[in-house]
């Protein structure tokens, strides 16, 4: 099927993430407004991420019984239900009650149009599709950062983001596309699986960590240190930008120098820049500017984190195996990371005050760069295609891993899977030692 005819899809999933980013990062705006601690917005902003992991196990049932349309439609209108019932309750264990049913509702939507995407394509378009998907979906988080600048109130954000929401639905409830059947779900060994890739599934949680924190936690912190929201969405659009403007340059450098090097890289400048912000902080508390080459290092180097774990984790695993359900592993990985990133940021936060944002950033990218520092890269000819794609995405978006076509027919083993790594970890290793 041309990409052309999934324009529907890629409609409802602009307005969608647009939604999404929006309510997002306005919810912290809103909190910080109230006076209420560091600690508490982690925690409510955890409460997303706690509906995406319940969305995983849960809505897969509901839209294989009632339908993709039929479910799109109905986690809409529970999106936007729970979007506008935050302005009628005080309440903060109610609101942390709606955002865990926003999250259920965000991820359950993309599990809708995920599987028809996967559905809908083959092998040889489900590269472009998978990229056209990143560019909507950092458009449409750009957008969703724009809308932040406009000084709304707090009422009228939450009510736009509603209203994106509900838009989603019309794009999907007007398509002329058969509804497809869900992939069927494989249960796999998840400490099996991550003693097997431990680069990849530890480059994948600080991913989370550093995509997730930055966009719950990053308005918080600007608006502690007094900045307008215009700022704040100049902040938060930079790291956007660094995101996405990097991603080529990335995958020439993983590429060429292999995924351990370029994970090494992309933690030290993560380290070396959240280091920098704690020194502006001191020397340029009002510098604008100064935050935004901070924030665009920071995109440049923390967004990229997620993907070089998926192509680490398919270059040391066999060539002809399929690897869905490692990809769906690490993607978990992933959401364990935007899971803590709150709670670890809000608490840090609380107890060093303006210098506890970039601080958890720099332990963590040292902590990444001196274990990936460690590990051995694999051979060029024995490397996988480095796809780029951000880890936030529903749990189908696996299945469009270009990586995965009629060639990698096997079906994951974890036994073969696991000797096969260790017999190319230990040759490489070798290599390096005869080459000294």
């Amino acid at each position: 099927m041309h990409t052309r005819q999934f324009l529907s899809l890629y409609g409802s999933i602009f307005f969608l993430f647009s939604g999404y980013g929006l309510f997002l990062n306005s919810a912290g705006v809103k909190l910080s407004q109230m006076g209420i601690s560091n600690i508490t917005i982690g925690i409510l902003n955890a409460a997303f991420f706690v509906g995406g992991t319940i969305s995983a196990i849960v809505s897969h049932r509901i839209i294989s019984r009632v339908g993709h349309i039929r479910s799109f439609s109905v986690f809409g209108a529970l999106f936007a239900i729970a979007a506008l019932a935050h302005l009628m309750v005080e309440q903060l264990w109610l609101w942390g009650v709606l955002r865990a049913v926003l999250g259920f509702c965000h991820y359950s939507l993309l599990m809708v149009v995920e599987s028809w995407f996967t559905a809908r394509s083959v092998p040889q378009t489900r590269a472009k599709i998978l990229a056209l998907y990143e560019v909507v979906y950092y458009v449409s988080s750009a957008t969703s950062v724009l809308l932040l600048s406009l000084n709304m109130s707090s009422n009228n954000i939450f009510t736009l983001a509603a209203i994106l929401v509900i838009a989603a639905t019309l794009p999907v409830g007007l398509t002329r596309m058969q509804q497809p059947e869900l992939p069927k779900r494989e249960r796999i060994s998840l400490p099996h699986v991550l003693s097997i890739v431990p680069l990849a599934w530890l480059a994948c949680f600080m991913a989370g960590i550093f995509i997730n924190g930055f966009f719950t936690m990053g308005s918080v912190f600007m608006l502690k240190l007094g900045y307008t929201l215009p700022k704040v969405s100049l902040f938060l659009g930079s790291a956007m930008i660094g995101g996405f403007t990097i991603q080529l340059f990335i995958a020439w450098l993983s590429n060429k120098f292999g995924r351990p090097r370029t994970i090494f890289g992309c933690a030290c400048v993560a380290a070396a820049a959240a280091v920098c912000g704690m020194l502006l902080l001191l020397v340029m508390p009002g510098n604008i500017w100064a935050q935004c080459v901070i924030a665009l290092a920071i995109g440049c180097s923390g967004f990229p984190l997620y993907a070089l774990g998926l192509a680490r984790a398919n270059d040391v695993l066999p060539a002809n195996m399929n690897t869905v359900e490692v990809n769906r592993c690490l993607l978990f990985v992933y959401g364990l990371g935007s899971l803590v990133a709150p709670l670890l940021l809000g608490a840090v936060m609380q107890l060093f005050n303006h210098y506890g944002f970039y601080s958890v950033y720099a332990i963590i990218a040292t902590v990444l760069a001196v274990y990936a520092f460690m590990q051995p890269a694999v051979p060029i000819s024995e490397r996988s295609v480095y796809v780029p794609v951000s880890g936030n995405v529903g749990p189908i978006a696996p299945e469009l891993d270009p990586r995965n076509n009629d060639a990698t027919d096997t079906p994951y083993d974890a036994d073969s899977a696991e000797q096969h790594v260790q017999a190319t970890l230990q040759n490489t290793e070798n290599q390096q030692q005869t080459n000294n």
